[in-house]
Parts: C-alpha cells; structure tokens; sequence
C-alpha cells in the first residue's frame, strides 16, 4: 500500500544503520527478548483495561515486524543469523 512505502522510505536510514549496527549491538535481539519477555503480562493489561501497556507491545510488534522485513529482503540467512547470535563480550 502507499503508506507502507512511505514508512519504508521515512525509515531506510535507521534500517540501515540498524544492519550495520546490530551485530556488534544487539539492539533488534534485546527488543524481541523484552518482547517476548512482557507478552506474559499482555493478557492481564487487558484485562485491566491497561491501554498503555498494550500500545506499547503494539508499537514494539511493529517495529520488530518492520525491521525482519528489511532484514529478510537485504540479506542472506547466513548474515541474518548473525544478527540474532550476539553474544555480549
């Protein structure tokens, strides 16, 4: 769609720092762990009505979703795999 575009164009320079980045940061990693780490509490927020809670893991799922995209359309597996591998030093 055109809104998907536009989002892809607004982002293709933080995609791109992102890939050069991430296997000496871990940042794409860290924000799938935090993720998948606070999807316990996503049922009790909404039963709470916590809204706030659930923008966030929105936002946070959309964002993971947006980079995999970049990642798996410029990459080999070989490559992507490295980038889910870091390993703190």
């Amino acid at each position: 769609s055109a809104d998907l575009k536009l989002l892809e164009e607004a982002t293709v320079s933080v995609c791109k720092s992102l890939v050069e980045k991430n296997p000496r940061t871990g940042n794409l990693g860290s924000l799938i762990k935090v993720f998948l780490s606070r999807t316990k509490e996503l049922k009790i927020s909404a039963e709470c009505q916590n809204h706030l809670f659930i923008w966030q893991a929105h936002n946070a799922l959309f964002i993971i979703c947006c980079l995999l995209k970049v990642f798996i359309s410029r990459m080999s597996e070989e490559e992507l795999q490295l980038h889910f591998t870091y390993e703190e030093k």
